[in-house]
């Protein structure tokens, strides 16, 4: 489903230079510019859960023991 959105004159002067600049459809470039920000706010979110999960001592102890676990295992596996 397409839908219209209005950009800034900024926004719309950096599409048309890289539509210009690699022969890309603007729809393209507006979509790999959504999928960039998506990937980056993503990270983010995981950045901020990890954090969390570092900073309160116990939970942090259990995962470590997990991993510690998994890595075990792991390696059984691989031989």
């Amino acid at each position: 489903m397409a839908i219209q959105a209005k950009i800034s004159e900024r926004s719309k002067k950096i599409v048309q230079e890289i539509v210009h600049e690699t022969g890309e459809s603007q729809i393209a470039v507006i979509e790999h510019a959504v999928l960039a920000y998506h990937r980056e706010w993503r990270i983010q979110k995981i950045n901020e859960a990890y954090a969390k999960l570092k900073k309160n001592k116990a939970t942090w102890k259990e995962e470590l023991k997990e991993r510690s676990i998994l890595e075990k295992n792991l390696g059984r596996q691989s031989r």
